[in-house]
């Protein structure tokens, strides 16, 4: 078989991957060595930035379907046990300034339910194939693509030909080590140990239902987490050798400490299975080497603090995968792959050094206080790491327009929208084919030219060879992606600003011509 992309991994990373692949019309092969999807609940927490990529997948109504309901999967408990009479129970709830950042809001489908519903979507969909239960075994490169080899369950082989490949394959990436690509960072910040369980632990939390039970207590550190918030949990132990260790538990020595973390003794448990972990800060040095790109955890292992890792990862995919097809369709040239590093990997530096920094806040919150009853919630919001990272550095796909990017004070936790070209597109409601949509909504498998009301101008502007389509807003628009009523605004197929050009021009088509050749870095003429 020869393809196009082969794509190595088979959790939400590569399922993305591979849905945004076949969207593009790109042939490609996905193949994951174990023979079904992951049947633990690891990743939960879908942030506002990855529902609007699923959203564009088509997939945000099953997402939510399959989830928790979201007034159940906003609040965050602290207490010295899950049933204490003194607790704190704080919010995250979509208030209306927050609601205007997106079409989209935080989402929780546990990765045990969201890997199989990404998988039935990506097997649905031509030209892309979908293999589990066939592990690659090795890689060569050469200068006309690459060779690689596969091994089925029942140990037969194959050869196929690939042009590029997208290593998802997790934090122990098989295609990482073969490039001798090193990881930079913290291995081992804290031991852990998940619980996965079922009690009926609902008629003790009528009046404190949340995402994550923050437990700290003289006798142990750890964090109930739910995946329906009914009989199916993840008990989080931290290793502490003062209070609680993580070795050699067995099931009833599992059961006994949910019952002790919730106080509840006669509890009717069922340990279903356990899996120590430890929590790393890494950095993959490259993202790239030749015709292979790393994502997802392959890239960057970061600590589930903060729900940050498995969100990267599949906007990794969303920035990559749009690449890919430009150039392989011809409408890019190869240089543009060069401009995933360049964006990419500075999101990843900034997410991992947040999770780590969200990890020791947690663990600093859950310290045994003398005077102080229960654990101090440290938590702060992070939609400016999720909405507001800009791809404006060096080798960034994107034509400067000279404007400085926002002065916030906390660029972690504050989001200011911002039309500046490399800035996530700004969401507003627009009336569009009789419908209320979101700008965001106007994005598709090409280059989407957002014009003010006065811009008639620019529909004849679309150079020949490079998918684009112009759509009109009105002034309230205009205003937000700052620019003049005959102004525009090109917007990337990953919903990011290309270019932006505030009043028309004497020659609009030359002016698009131009922008789409840096942007794409397609030759001239």
């Amino acid at each position: 078989m020869d393809v196009p992309v082969l794509i190595v991994g088979g959790g939400p990373v590569g399922l993305c991957a591979s849905i945004a692949l076949s969207g593009f019309g790109v042939p490609s092969l996905l193949v994951e060595r174990h023979a079904a999807t992951s049947a633990f609940p690891k990743g939960r927490a879908l942030s506002i930035r990855t529902m609007e990529v699923l959203r564009r997948y088509g997939l945000e109504e099953a997402v939510l379907a399959a989830g928790v309901p979201r007034e159940e999967s906003l609040h965050f408990f602290f207490g010295t046990s899950l049933t204490c009479a003194d607790h704190i129970r704080n919010s995250n709830l979509p208030d209306p300034a927050r609601a205007a950042f997106s079409p989209a809001f935080t989402a929780v489908c546990s990765q045990d339910v969201l890997e199989p519903l990404l998988r039935e979507h990506a097997e649905s969909l031509g030209p892309g194939w979908v293999h589990f239960g066939q592990e690659l075994i090795a890689l060569e490169q050469d200068e006309q693509g690459m060779t690689a080899r596969l091994r089925d369950t029942d140990g037969q082989t194959s050869t196929i030909r690939t042009t590029y490949v997208v290593a998802a394959d997790g934090a122990d990436s098989f295609v990482r080590r073969e490039l001798g690509i090193a990881m930079s960072g913290e291995a081992a910040l804290s031991r852990n140990l998940n619980i996965l369980f079922e009690a009926d632990l609902r008629p003790h939390l009528a009046d404190r239902l949340s995402l994550i039970y923050t437990i700290a207590n003289p006798a142990l550190t750890g964090t109930f987490m739910t995946v329906d918030n009914r009989r199916r949990w993840l008990f989080n132990l931290v290793h502490d050798p003062a209070r609680r260790a993580v070795d050699d538990l067995t099931p009833r020595d599992c059961a006994d400490l949910i019952r002790a973390a919730a106080a509840v003794p006669d509890l009717d448990i069922d340990v279903i299975a356990t899996q120590e972990w430890t929590a790393a800060a890494l950095l993959a040095d490259r993202y790239r080497a030749g015709r292979v790109f790393l994502a997802g955890d392959a890239a960057h292992a970061m600590t589930p603090y903060g729900g940050f890792g498995m969100n990267c990862g599949i906007q990794d995919a969303d920035n990559l995968v749009w690449k890919l097809a430009a150039v392989l369709q011809g409408w890019a040239g190869p240089e543009l792959l060069d401009s995933y590093e360049a964006e990419r990997r500075p999101v990843g530096a900034d997410t991992v050094t947040q999770s780590r920094r969200s990890l020791l806040a947690t663990l600093e919150s859950t310290a045994v206080i003398p005077g102080v009853d229960g654990p101090l919630p440290r938590s702060r919001p992070s939609d400016g790491l999720v909405l507001g990272y800009a791809y404006d550095g060096p080798g960034a796909a994107v034509v400067s327009d000279g404007t400085p990017s926002p002065d916030l004070p906390d660029p972690v936790s504050a989001y200011q929208p911002s039309a500046r070209p490399g800035h996530r597109a700004p969401h507003l409601w627009m009336r569009h084919d009789g419908h209320e949509i979101s700008t965001l909504d106007l994005v598709g498998t090409g280059f989407t030219l957002l014009t003010g009301p006065d811009g008639a101008a620019w529909r004849e502007s679309a150079p020949e060879g490079v998918p684009l389509l112009v759509h009109a807003g009105d002034t309230d628009i205009a205003a937000a992606y700052g620019i003049e009523t005959d102004g525009a605004v090109l917007i990337r197929p990953d919903d990011h600003v290309a270019w932006r050009c505030p009043r028309l021009p004497d020659h609009p088509e030359q002016a698009v011509a131009q922008a789409l050749t840096t942007t794409l870095s397609r030759r001239r003429g």
